[in-house]
């Protein structure tokens, strides 16, 4: 009696055995977790903030599914319902959050306090100037500050939108496309001044400029602090606040004595200078006050260096490089 109830048990435990492989060799365990209700782990690494299929939602810390995996469809930010994704629950949809404390400025939406468009629409302005209410671009979202981001969608129309966070808006002025961060007075501004047009000087909107650096804005080789001289980043006299130097790509080519709105039309090694004599300004060589001008400015004017006072002038000039006249 005893032999045969081995025998049962050792036969039960066989068809026990190929059960748990038939069940190994069917798929792991896949747990459902609920779209929005995991917080980020941004310890944990790249790519390794959320379980695998989520992707972390910077602005709510919070994993939401990623495309293909019922949270997105092409360009578009969706919503899937019950029907879609099983029997996991219809979620509200993720909505981009206001800035605290502040006041809106009149128009269709405001970009800086990320007023005034759809729940998962952010507010920008478009290449003509116009603002606008759209949902960032999917692929590739979310950019922020000084990333580099997707050329925009149907640049100039209603309908235009890129992948930089609700508050920044993809600009591409002779770098290379990359999110400013929308912005009202300096205090708005880390490090930088809000100063930089977005959608021309007409729209009214502002964005915070690229930061100040310490870089040596002389010509030619000389030029230092912002890459390799033969490269398309240089350093330059900051126009709008001459106390600074910055890092940026020519917004144009303007050479020596050329007419200028700011330092980055003209070349390197050139500021745009306001004389304060309502002349127009001008590219102006620069060069070291220290040196006064004996090894950097030109035969006809050596000896000559002058504090820079930025375009249009300023009231404190930049304390180490001036212009050539």
């Amino acid at each position: 009696m005893q032999s045969v109830r081995l025998s049962t048990l050792l036969h039960l435990k066989g068809w026990l055995l190929v059960a748990l492989i038939g069940v190994a060799q069917s798929g792991c365990y896949k747990p459902k977790i609920k779209d929005g209700g995991f917080r980020c782990n941004l310890d944990a690494g790249v790519g390794k903030a959320c379980p695998e299929g989520f992707k972390c939602d910077t602005s709510t810390m919070q994993c939401w599914r990623m495309p293909g995996d019922g949270g997105r469809d092409g360009d578009a930010i969706v919503d899937k319902t019950d029907s879609e994704v099983g029997d996991v629950p219809e979620e509200k949809p993720i909505c981009f959050d206001a800035r605290p404390d502040c006041t809106p400025r009149p128009g269709l939406c405001d970009p800086f306090c990320r007023t005034g468009c759809g729940c998962r629409e952010k507010c920008s302005v478009n290449t003509v100037g116009d603002l606008t209410c759209n949902e960032p671009r999917a692929t590739g979202y979310p950019r922020t500050l000084m990333q580099d981001c997707m050329e925009v969608l149907s640049p100039g129309t209603p309908q235009q939108t890129d992948n930089c966070l609700p508050g920044y808006v993809c600009i591409d002025e002779g770098c290379f496309p990359r999110c400013f961060q929308f912005c009202q007075t300096n205090m708005d501004c880390a490090n930088s001044s809000c100063t930089r047009d977005v959608g021309g000087v007409d729209s009214g909107q502002k964005a915070c400029d690229v930061p100040f650096v310490d870089c040596v804005p002389l010509p030619g080789s000389a030029n230092m602090g912002c890459g390799p001289a033969t490269g398309t980043m240089a350093c330059y006299l900051s126009s709008s606040d001459p106390m600074h130097t910055i890092c940026d790509c020519p917004f144009r080519d303007v050479g020596s004595n050329g007419a200028c709105s700011r330092s980055r039309d003209c070349i390197r090694g050139l500021a745009c200078m306001d004389k304060g004599d309502g002349s127009t300004p001008q590219c102006l060589q620069v060069c070291r006050l220290s040196d006064e001008g004996q090894t950097d400015c030109p035969s006809r004017t050596r000896g000559s260096c002058h504090p820079y006072f930025g375009a249009p002038r300023g009231t404190q000039p930049h304390p180490v490089y001036g212009y050539c006249s």
